[in-house]
């Protein structure tokens, strides 16, 4: 009798099959086209006072006197505390106040509107513009706002809309922000929806816009930008809305339900069917009976909530009035040489302005100059260690581009955690000043969260970041931070309706970042199965990457590595039974693997592992009882 002694064969390793790296990124989609300027935008008047004020939602950057800057500031704050009391379409979040810059010379004012609205001797006293930690808006108050162009509580519109839970297309926004920019603001009531002359004029002697244009148009359409279509654009829009609500019962309930309606996706015809049972010919009626003579004045009254206007109000210097204008300008990237300009000249005002040289160094960091950037913000600190607006620059460029547009686009490496670690010491410190008046708390606090990024605990990041996004909703970076901790904590049940808000959110880099965020989070598990020879799981999440990607370059690298698993996963398993058969060998059970290897041969495909049990086969053969 032969004796067979064999080695088994070795379980193949594959770890280093199933390492993944998410997409490359290959671009960013911006807000439309870059905004252009003729040329510098001008520096202040030298001999123009200006002030800072502050209310409850609004902190104010003014050249008007103060008894104006105060009367604005309750304008807004009235109708703000009357509106949200209506409905949730509005909303004005305390946590971070709106930045309101009040120009009192037309000519230091037309430059800002050019570049935002994106034209030359654009016809617009007033914008509302979006931004990272909430909005601001820039109002030229001249002398025309009196008479019909009430540009500050048409601005407020937009914020409270776009502060609000309804996301309303352009004509149902701007008619809105048309019809209460028109009220009436009393000590206990608000009247609002008396007859607009200047639209009512534009109606009678324009044609129309069609329904389906108007309805249609966004911010980069030509009725809405030029100067012919401009003033019928508004004009129909606030007549619409200006009928919505006369006709709206329930005290206006069905005007806000249409607007929740259309907001959501609903087509103009069906809300209108919906809220009011009325059709698109019924609009088309009402618009031409405003080209008729004009008739009495109608009205809507909100009664005032008791509502805080108090102001407080302090002059400023030169340098931060350049300073502040420099950094509104430096949040777009387009216009950073202005931005740069006004920085350098409040230093020449005040060579040790900390919170220019701070600007300076995030323009550094945004330009990933960051060799250039950090002694800036030494510079900034030194020279005043308790500015909590330095502290958080500092930090979040230390962080680099886990802080905006580009977070959780990559992950944080062992290299980052120094940097985080260092920012984290500076939030904190910035954090003892929570107590302050004015203090950024959603911004400091998300700024902390994501300092815990590079730790093996992110239960405290979690906690500041969940804090962070009920402050400041807006901010993306912070919500995908918070989506990247839930997934590493396993929190499925708070991770997946995030994912599921960000990436419908209708930002393509957003969507981007979120899907890496799961990436990155799925191959985690997949690559910690591959190391318990799970395969055939980590096969099953990688395919479902595969599946759930709409990059085909990454479709196909998922697709091959979930193959390779299987295919490793299939040849393990024969590997498994080719060792057990050589096991009842070396144990003397001949019969047993002569029985097994025949059956083996039958399902076996690895050529390698053919090749030996047939070799064993023909030994077996051979043996004699």
């Amino acid at each position: 009798m032969r004796r067979f002694v064999l080695t088994a064969l070795v379980l193949l390793a594959v770890g280093a099959h199933a390492q993944f790296v998410p997409p490359v990124l290959k671009g960013i989609k911006g807000d439309g086209t870059p905004r252009q300027t003729d040329g510098p935008i001008p520096f202040p008047a030298a001999d123009e006072t200006w002030l800072r004020a502050r209310s409850k939602h609004f902190v104010f950057v003014s050249s008007a006197e103060e008894r104006r800057t105060r009367a604005v500031a309750a304008e807004l704050e009235t109708l703000a505390s009357a509106l949200t009391q209506v409905d949730s379409t509005f909303s004005a979040p305390s946590s971070t106040p709106t930045l309101v810059i009040l120009f009192t010379r037309r000519r230091e004012s037309r430059p800002y509107f050019d570049m935002l609205l994106n034209r030359r001797d654009a016809n617009a006293s007033g914008v509302f513009v979006s931004m990272r930690d909430g909005g601001a808006m820039l109002v030229n108050d001249g002398y025309s706002w009196r008479g019909g162009d009430r540009a500050p509580l048409h601005e407020l519109v937009h914020y409270l809309m776009q502060s609000g839970d309804a996301k309303a297309p352009l004509w149902l926004e701007e008619g809105t922000a048309e019809y209460f920019s028109n009220a009436t603001i009393r000590s206990r009531s608000i009247s609002a929806g008396e007859p607009m002359a200047n639209h009512i004029t534009v109606l009678r002697q324009r044609a129309r816009i069609p329904l389906a244009q108007l309805f249609a148009a966004v911010r980069e359409s030509d009725i809405y930008n030029g100067s012919s279509g401009q003033a019928t654009f508004y004009a129909e829009s606030w007549a619409i809305v200006d009928w919505l609500v006369r006709t709206s019962a329930n005290n206006g309930a069905d005007f806000y339900a249409f607007v929740h309606d259309v907001s959501h996706g609903a087509t103009v015809e069906a809300a209108l069917q919906t809220r009011y049972h009325r059709t698109l010919r019924d609009v088309d009626w009402a618009l031409s009976r405003y080209s008729a003579p004009q008739r009495a004045a109608w009205a809507i009254t909100l009664s005032v909530p008791a509502s805080d206007i108090s102001v407080s109000i302090a002059p400023i210097d030169r340098a931060t009035t350049l300073y502040e204008l420099g950094h509104f300008l430096s949040a777009f990237a387009e216009l950073s040489a202005d931005a740069e300009r006004h920085f350098r000249a409040a230093l020449d005002a005040d060579p040790k302005h900390a919170r220019s040289l701070a600007g300076l160094g995030s323009l550094r960091a945004s330009e990933a100059k960051y060799a250039e950037a950090m002694p800036l913000f030494e510079q900034a600190v030194a020279a005043d260690p308790n500015d909590i607006q330095v502290s958080l620059a500092y930090a979040e460029a230390l962080m680099q581009d886990q802080i905006g547009a580009l977070a959780q686009s990559s992950d944080t490496t062992d290299d980052d955690v120094t940097r985080f670690r260092k920012a984290r010491t500076l939030v904190e410190g910035a954090l003892k000043h929570r107590g302050d008046t004015g203090f950024p708390t959603g911004r400091a606090i998300g700024d902390l969260g994501t300092t815990y990024s590079v730790e093996d605990d992110v239960a405290p990041g979690i906690a500041a970041l969940e804090e962070a996004c009920r402050l400041l909703p807006s901010r993306t970076d912070f919500a995908l931070h918070l989506l990247a901790m839930y997934r590493r904590a396993g929190d499925r049940a708070k991770a997946d309706p995030l994912f599921a808000r960000l990436d419908a959110a209708g930002n393509p880099q957003v969507s981007f970042a979120a899907r890496s965020v799961i990436v990155r989070a799925e191959l985690t598990r997949a690559n910690a199965l591959t190391h318990e020879q799970r395969l055939d799981e980590a096969a099953a999440i990688v395919r479902e990457l595969a599946v759930n990607t709409s990059d085909a370059d990454a479709r196909r690298a998922f697709e091959k590595q979930a193959a390779e698993l299987t295919r490793v996963a299939a040849q393990n398993r024969q590997i498994e039974s080719y060792n057990k058969i050589v096991a009842q060998v070396n144990a003397g059970r001949y019969r047993e693997a002569i029985k097994a290897v025949a059956e083996f041969l039958d399902t076996a495909t690895d050529p390698d592992i053919l090749r030996d049990a047939k070799k064993l086969q023909k030994e077996l053969a051979e043996w004699r009882p």
